[in-house]
């Protein structure tokens, strides 16, 4: 077995493993490095998942807290929200059995880094600084609606 195959040409090395592995062939597996690449594949979709949560709730506060931007903003920012609802419901269809009940507990963590970026953010035309929750407002059924919007000025987007 070629080791070095995993450095210089990644693809051509998963296909050989993959191979291995359908012909139970365990002399032809690169043990460490294929042990190493389960490892990163078993937190894939909990690291997504996060980014997207990440960005849902960024949006989501930025629409609840910053009433005099969101007017300006609120397109994009309803766009953005919309978007990674979807990129969400996607994932956890993919991953169910990973991601179900990963998502319930990754808000509170998720949220704390968005509030440290959200207190960052000042608005400079007035010098004033936002007020934030110290907690997340929204419950998991509220982030994932696609009805909701904090500070909603829409309609109601039909059921498909």
């Amino acid at each position: 077995m070629n080791n070095n195959l995993y450095e210089t040409d990644y693809d051509l090395w998963l296909k050989q493993q993959l191979e291995a592995v359908k012909k139970r062939n365990s002399d032809a597996l690169d043990w460490d490095n294929l042990a190493e690449e389960l490892q990163d594949l078993s937190t894939f979709p909990r690291n997504l998942i996060n980014d997207y949560l990440m960005m849902l709730l960024l949006y989501l506060m930025k629409t609840a807290v910053q009433r005099n931007v969101y007017l300006d903003f609120s397109s994009e920012w309803i766009i953005n929200i919309a978007r990674h609802r979807i990129l969400i419901k996607q994932l956890i269809k993919q991953y169910p059995k990973t991601l179900e009940s990963y998502l319930q507990t990754a808000i509170t963590p998720i949220y704390e880094e968005v509030l440290e970026l959200l207190l960052l953010e000042k608005d400079w035309k007035r010098n004033e600084t936002y007020d934030y929750p110290k907690f997340c407002p929204f419950t998991i059924e509220q982030i994932l609606d696609k009805n909701f919007f904090p500070n909603d000025q829409r309609t109601i987007l039909p059921n498909n």
